[in-house]
């Protein structure tokens, strides 16, 4: 009973948050000020704010263990595993933020927290205890996070089929942060990865 209401209660914070920040980034127009990690854009501190909000809180509110569940221990193995792989996303990213600035290096690590906490942690430990098996959390919650990424406005400017490509993208990518998280059951394999991936190391070099 507890699986089908935290599931339930999981997927209702999606949509909502689907639905809000479709609005907020498209609709109104703020996601440009985002997509481009602008310090100034009041939108992308809401946003990671309300997947924070949703990953600390509900669990408790739908009778669970909460945040504790997440895995707060990295073994030597994951860890010397995270930093070279986060690097090597990191070198491909045509996009991402400035590592030259310790602003940019702040706000890559809170949208890093709060991404892998909504989305990793969260998700997969919700859809965990109903999908008994390893890969439905990680490929459902891979799906969310790839559709999620259409309300980023350089995802939704891009013409026609190219939108989807972008959510397989991400879509893939979610699969690999979730292996990652399934595999080594501590949030800090998923969150070390994205962190370093989204920083543009190219820009020391150009």
């Amino acid at each position: 009973m507890y699986a089908k209401k935290s599931i339930l209660v999981a997927v209702s914070a999606w949509a909502i948050l689907l639905i809000i920040s479709f609005w907020a980034s498209i609709h109104m127009g703020w996601g440009p000020k985002e997509s481009t990690h602008d310090p100034a854009s009041i939108w992308m501190y809401v946003r990671r704010g309300l997947l924070l909000a949703c990953a600390l809180l509900l669990p408790k509110i739908a009778g669970g263990k909460g945040a504790e569940a997440y895995g707060w221990k990295i073994s030597l193995k994951w860890l010397l595993t995270s930093i070279p792989v986060g690097i090597a996303m990191g070198f491909g990213n045509p996009g991402g933020f400035d590592p030259r600035y310790t602003t940019a290096i702040l706000l890559a690590c809170m949208h890093a927290l709060a991404t892998e906490l909504f989305f990793r942690a969260y998700l997969i430990t919700t859809l965990s205890a109903y999908f008994k098996k390893f890969w439905p959390p990680i490929i459902i919650s891979s799906v969310m996070y790839g559709i999620f990424y259409l309300t980023v406005s350089t995802t939704w400017q891009q013409p026609g089929a190219r939108k989807f490509i972008f959510v397989g993208l991400f879509t893939m990518i979610g699969m690999l942060h979730g292996y990652c998280y399934k595999k080594s059951q501590s949030f800090f394999a998923p969150w070390i990865i994205h962190f370093l991936g989204v920083l543009r190391y190219k820009l020391f070099i150009c």
